[in-house]
């Protein structure tokens, strides 16, 4: 399916703004499937593994950046207000409106 390609900035805001939750829901689904497996006991293994780690959450962390950025200034978007430091909360949130739109 080929997809529109947006012509503006607020165009690119826009469809950001509907598919970032599922993405961020998506990236932490994975990250946390991958915690579950077994940890290398060896050095080399070890190090990739935490690696790999920080590679997911430099990802997530730039996913939450984009969702902050399509925020509409002149509403009041509790999920990603800049006053709110708490990346966990807006993980959390994320997540519920993943689990929200599954169930629909």
């Amino acid at each position: 399916m080929k997809e529109k390609k947006a012509k503006t900035i607020k165009a690119v805001k826009t469809r950001l703004k509907k598919t970032l939750p599922e993405k961020i829901s998506i990236v932490i689904d994975s990250y946390e499937e991958f915690l579950k497996k077994n940890m290398p006991d060896d050095a080399k293994g070890f190090s990739a593994h935490h690696a790999a780690c920080k590679s997911a959450v430099t990802h997530l962390e730039t996913l939450l950046k984009l969702a902050r950025w399509t925020v509409d200034e002149n509403k009041d978007d509790r999920a990603f207000d800049e006053s709110e430091n708490d990346i966990w909360k807006i993980i959390a949130e994320a997540k519920v409106e993943k689990d929200e739109g599954d169930e629909n």
